[in-house]
């Protein structure tokens, strides 16, 4: 059954962010040597927002361009995240995820449904990870596809991604984001 759609945000440029949008947390995903992401999280009051921007020069004409990354997701996400990632865990070990059970799990939060995938290629060719995805909004820019968070098992145990997941609950639930 098809999942209602959340009418689509604009991508932000960094520049030009939300006067509502108070920044709660940054974080840096180390892919690789030579590939970083300084991803800042923002808090508008009901949603958190995943921001990440890159500007570089295009390797085919040399010309300057700017690459945006967003992903909006209820507040309640990063609560709804810790509560379910165990289940893709044998015996709650992070260090041996079971596929037994599936890929894949979904739940509400809210009024938006959000899932949970176990990925095989989460940030490139056999680099096993997570995604957060929220099935309620749609890709940026105007994709047919959800909403995914995609990080790798590094980022989201060995880099911290994990914590901060839990920190953001916590201090969500004791109202002082």
């Amino acid at each position: 059954m098809p999942v209602p759609r959340k009418p689509e945000w604009p991508v932000y440029q960094p520049e030009n962010l939300p006067s509502a949008w108070k920044k709660i947390a940054e974080i840096t995903d180390v892919r690789r040597k030579d590939t970083i992401y300084d991803w800042q999280l923002y808090f508008d009051g009901a949603m958190l927002i995943f921001h990440h921007w890159s500007d570089s020069i295009n390797e085919f004409n040399g010309k300057p361009f700017r690459y945006v990354g967003q992903y909006e997701f209820p507040i309640g996400a990063a609560a709804w995240f810790v509560e379910n990632l165990p289940r893709f865990f044998n015996a709650g070990d992070p260090s041996k995820p079971q596929t037994s059970e599936g890929f894949h799990h979904y739940g509400h939060c809210g009024d938006e449904e959000l899932g949970i995938s176990r990925l095989i290629n989460s940030i490139g060719r056999d680099i096993p990870g997570y995604s957060l995805d929220n099935c309620s909004r749609c890709g940026h820019p105007d994709m047919d596809l959800c909403q995914s968070f995609k990080m790798s098992d590094d980022f989201l145990f060995n880099q911290g991604m994990l914590e901060l997941f839990k920190d953001i609950a916590k201090r969500h639930a004791a109202g002082t984001l």
